[in-house]
């Protein structure tokens, strides 16, 4: 009797849970529903529709997916990346929440990071607390700088969406027409023949075939207004760099006054400098411009070579280990001097976050000088600790520029640390998955190594940059998939993003690092590492913000969408705030969704089971 019993009441506990809707799992959600798009497990190619939905709580940065029946990794990636991407678009501090994604499907589909696009636009509308037209539908992938990616099997997936009654579906820019394969089958006598012959699909044809508009969308801010007829609105800006000119300028002077006075030391090789002659050459020509950090870097890069040709001239056999000897003191002191700073603040951050990094770097390159295979390498890595170690100085010397400054909590620091180097462990395994360019990847692990390096030593702030630099690689390797031909409207866009972080980072601090940063993309031809700097510039800037806890305001515009003739947005005059979030009045839930009630359930069960078993 006592037996039945229990079970009965364990089954009402379990009936419970599982009649109890996922947003009552949760206080305060803001949740958004949308459907995704995908093909199906199998021999033959076929769409599937997936439902999606995504819940926005209070939390400190943590992502979960539920995924029904299982996926891939690159789901998980898909998710991590949309939340990042959404918090960045609208200026959220994405460690003030927890994002959890419930993603069902009626069958196996295949793996693939083509769901990243809508479910961003979902996590967008979550954190906006917008309403999600339940007609449109979207393929695509997201980058982490908000551009929408290529993906494949675009035809099955529109005529899947088609059949669960869509009336829009929007596709990646450039991707109107693909390409499928369709077998045909021939008998001859006994025998059957199958061949397969590759033709064109106009998708916007198929779509109207279909009774569906298709529409090509660059941006996750395009697919947005589609969605929700909002569209996000970014503030004019613009950056004045000459009034950071001489705070720049004492980098370059600094540099300058140091390569002149190594090249005194070297210029009988005169035959061997030609190279660092013309580097120093270009950097007293951007000095004349006013261009401070592009000449500090130049000069920096004429060291280097100077001080090799140097080693090379005057290490032999009998005095090399001396020479490793006196850059690792050098690493050291200049490592003790860094330790003996117990706090930094908004200002000072950046100079001593610099300056981690490079005597980071600098151990790092006196490493690959011991192990390097032979004697050109070995000085030539160690030529570069040594101007590490000199450019760490140099950084260090604008610390006498400070006047006040405002304390940083150090727990606060290394909280945030350790968020950004699981943001880029969780990045650079995605990219891997999705084949990312792998240079890119390697610099990007390289970079979380030192990161890594550096928080074991407690240099927070040098350990934060280094993973920044980490995520913006491999970002990077993620966001060049397919545009190698278009590279130039990702740097414009890049370059937009790191002025507007800028703008707003400059109402707390002197934005000297991201400004020198910045100042450097300005003035490299290269588009690639033009693209790299004006991303990094943006991210550091985003960090000082969040580290001053000051939000931004981002306005809304309402759209019309009343002829949907062609995919270009009307503007309206109304306008709309963005609403934030409701404040927790108690602890919020924070586990998968779905698995807290299990969690609970098992507890039940337990302290029944316990009663059960005392009674025995």
């Amino acid at each position: 009797m006592k037996r039945s019993l229990l079970i009965c009441i364990l089954s009402v506990v379990i009936l419970i849970a599982i009649l109890t809707p996922t947003s009552a799992q949760f206080l305060n959600p803001s949740i958004a529903n949308v459907k995704a798009v995908a093909v199906k497990s199998g021999s033959q190619p076929e769409g599937a529709v997936i439902n999606v939905t995504v819940i926005v709580t209070d939390g400190d940065g943590r992502v979960f997916v539920s995924t029904t029946p299982y996926t891939e990794i690159d789901m998980q990636g898909s998710a991590q990346l949309a939340a990042i991407t959404a918090s960045d678009l609208i200026g959220k501090d994405f460690t003030k929440y927890d994002f959890f994604y419930i993603i069902e499907a009626d069958s196996p589909i295949v793996g693939g990071p083509s769901a990243g696009g809508v479910l961003t636009v979902a996590t967008l509308s979550a954190l906006l607390g917008l309403e999600v037209n339940k007609t449109v539908y979207m393929t695509g992938m997201i980058y982490p700088d908000g551009f929408i990616g290529p993906v494949g099997g675009i035809p099955y997936k529109l005529e899947a969406a088609a059949k669960d009654g869509a009336k829009v579906f929007l596709i990646p820019k450039g991707q109107r027409i693909v390409y499928v394969q369709e077998s045909k089958e021939v008998r001859k006598g006994p025998f059957i023949f199958v061949t397969s012959e590759t033709k064109p699909v106009d998708l916007v044809e198929l779509g109207n075939e279909l009774g569906v508009r298709v529409y090509e969308v660059e941006t996750v801010q395009e697919a947005l207004a589609f969605y929700t007829g909002y569209k996000l609105e970014r503030p004019e800006v613009s950056i004045n760099l000459v009034k950071y000119s001489d705070l720049l300028k004492l980098l370059a002077d600094r540099m300058k006054k140091d390569s002149l006075s190594l090249y005194d030391e070297v210029k009988s090789y005169s035959s061997q400098i030609s190279d660092a002659e013309e580097l120093m050459k270009r950097g007293e020509q951007e000095y004349e411009k006013g261009n401070y950090y592009t000449s500090t870097s130049l000069y920096f890069q004429a060291k280097i070579k100077m001080r090799y040709v140097q080693y090379l001239n005057s290490i032999n056999e009998e005095n090399v280990e001396d020479a490793f000897e006196d850059v690792e003191k050098e690493i050291d002191a200049m490592k003790s001097q860094l330790s003996s700073i117990k706090s930094v603040g908004i200002e000072t951050i950046q100079i001593v976050g610099a300056a981690q990094e490079r005597i980071s770097e600098a151990e790092k390159h006196l490493e690959n000088a011991r192990r390097a295979r032979n004697f050109d390498d070995a000085m030539f890595s160690l030529a570069f600790a040594k101007e590490r170690i000199e450019s760490a100085k140099v950084w260090m010397s604008l610390l006498k520029t400070v006047k006040e400054d405002v304390p940083i909590d150090e727990e606060a620091l290394k909280k945030r640390t350790q968020f950004y180097m699981t943001q880029a462990d969780t990045l650079i395994v995605y990219a891997s998955s999705i084949g990312g360019y792998r240079d890119l990847i390697s610099e990007a692990s390289d970079s979380l190594e030192m990161s890594k390096m550096q928080f074991e030593e407690g240099f927070y702030a040098g350990a934060a940059f280094s993973a920044i630099d980490a995520i913006t690689k491999a970002a990077l390797s993620i966001e060049l998939i397919g545009y190698e031909k278009d590279i130039e409207t990702k740097v414009n866009s890049a370059r937009d993003a790191s002025k507007a972080a800028l703008s707003e980072a400059e109402n707390v601090i002197t934005p000297i690092l991201p400004i020198a940063y910045y100042e450097y993309a300005e003035n490299i031809k290269e588009p690639l590492p033009r693209l790299s700097f004006y991303k990094l510039s943006e991210r550091l800037s985003k960090l000082i913000v969040a580290l001053s806890s000051v939000n931004t305001s981002i306005k809304l515009t309402r759209v019309d969408f009343s002829a949907l003739a062609t995919p270009t947005v009307k503007e309206k005059e109304t306008e709309k705030e963005i609403p934030g979030l409701k404040e927790v009045a108690e602890e919020v839930i924070k586990e998968i969704p779905g698995f807290e009630a299990a969690s609970a359930l098992m507890a039940t069960a337990a302290l029944l089971m316990a009663a059960y078993v005392r009674r025995r």
